[in-house]
């Protein structure tokens, strides 16, 4: 990968946390949704005309060609390996090679190979150690609709049996709590 020293230069001076931000949404993306290096400068810079510096990023991590969603959930890693990338796995290789991989000829598949091939385990053990870090936001959501599923099973049965008029402030309380359960699961 031939990278200029002024890009080099240039690269160095770029924070981590913009490397990731750049590499998680042109790699991982969103999904059924593949970006270009111009659309992931206008998500992460809020300007296209920064597609030159998003292209050097990954040139500096030796990536090279089409890449956009290549990490993306169901992807072909995730297929031959059973481990799905996620921004974790990113912020590791930014950390492990802040100035970049080109001139070590390493490259991101290379480090999530070595990432899942841990003396004594498989490719599903690390894929389910990887899920045990990831915060359960789908975990959470089926929970509090199931908690709120509940209260109004609680508010129907209060109904039916004739009793809504003397548990009113109860049933008014209930469907309060239910309203703030389904809002909070609709925004995780």
């Amino acid at each position: 990968m031939n990278i200029s020293e002024d890009e080099w230069k240039q690269f160095r001076s770029v924070p981590a946390k913009e490397k990731i931000d750049c590499m998680e949404t042109y790699l991982i993306g969103v999904p059924g949704r593949r970006y270009n290096m111009k659309e992931v400068a206008s998500l992460v810079y809020g300007n296209e005309n920064y597609g030159f510096k998003v292209s050097m990023i990954h040139r500096c991590y030796n990536f090279n060609g089409q890449n956009g969603s290549k990490y993306r959930n169901g992807c072909k890693f995730e297929q031959t390996y059973g481990y799905r990338v996620t921004r974790k796995d990113i912020e590791a290789f930014v950390r492990k090679y802040p100035d970049g991989t080109f001139n070590k000829g390493i490259t991101f598949e290379d480090f999530l190979l070595t990432r899942i091939k841990e003396p004594g385990k498989t490719y599903s053990e690390a894929s389910s150690v990887q899920a045990e870090e990831q915060p359960p936001n789908d975990r959470m959501r089926f929970i509090l609709i199931g908690i709120g599923s509940i209260g109004i099973l609680i508010i129907l049965l209060i109904f039916a049996s004739g009793g809504f008029l003397k548990h009113w402030k109860a049933c008014i309380l209930l469907a309060l709590f239910i309203i703030g359960v389904f809002s909070i699961a609709r925004e995780i």
